[in-house]
């Protein structure tokens, strides 16, 4: 009997739509199309990469996203975490990288905040008892987001010398709208209908 009819092939199939990797898996992909992740980093260091993380922030389609998220409840320590992953799974950094601009990316939302007057909140409040189901840098983001939110106690909102001098100048630059951001949008005045009824 060959070893292949061996298993049970719904068995198999359950495991491959699982969605997590086979063992080896990566082994059988086309080396000639890698994945973003899987070559060189597009930055190497921290200067450059904050200074791109900064540029795509400041943009006003992305800001204006970023602030209303953050001010909806959505917290720095999430919002950051996030940005930094997608950057590391587009192949724009590699995971240490990542864990290096938590801190200042961090503060550079909190000052988007701060720039346009919204309230936010530096971490979660519904810290998960599923540790053991978070990944190593999952963990080692929450660790350096609960260093960075030991600092913002200390002092109140972001600190002298958090970010570099030209990325403050850019926040300071921005033109945030003079009504809320987290306001409803003007709806034009509805016309009354005239009643069916009234039609005689």
């Amino acid at each position: 009997m060959n070893s292949m009819e061996e298993y049970n092939q719904e068995g198999v199939e359950a495991i491959v739509s699982a969605g997590k990797p086979i063992p080896g898996q990566s082994l059988t992909t086309n080396p000639d199309a890698p994945r973003p992740f899987e070559g060189p980093t597009e930055y190497t260091k921290f200067k450059d990469a904050l200074d791109y993380v900064a540029a795509e922030l400041l943009q006003e389609e992305v800001y204006t996203q970023v602030v209303l998220a953050l001010g909806d409840g959505v917290s720095v320590t999430d919002m950051a975490t996030q940005i930094g992953y997608v950057g590391f799974r587009e192949g724009k950094w590699n995971p240490d990288l990542m864990l290096l601009l938590m801190e200042p990316l961090m503060y550079l939302l909190m000052s988007l905040c701060e720039k346009a007057g919204i309230e936010y909140r530096v971490d979660s409040e519904d810290d998960g008892d599923d540790e053991s189901e978070e990944s190593i840098l999952e963990q080692k983001a929450k660790n350096i987001a609960e260093v960075a939110k030991a600092k913002i106690a200390e002092s109140s909102g972001v600190p002298e010398g958090a970010l570099p001098q030209n990325i403050v100048a850019q926040v300071e630059a921005i033109e945030m709208p003079q009504e809320s951001l987290l306001a409803q949008p003007a709806q034009p005045e509805a016309q009354p209908q005239e009643s069916l009824l009234d039609r005689g």
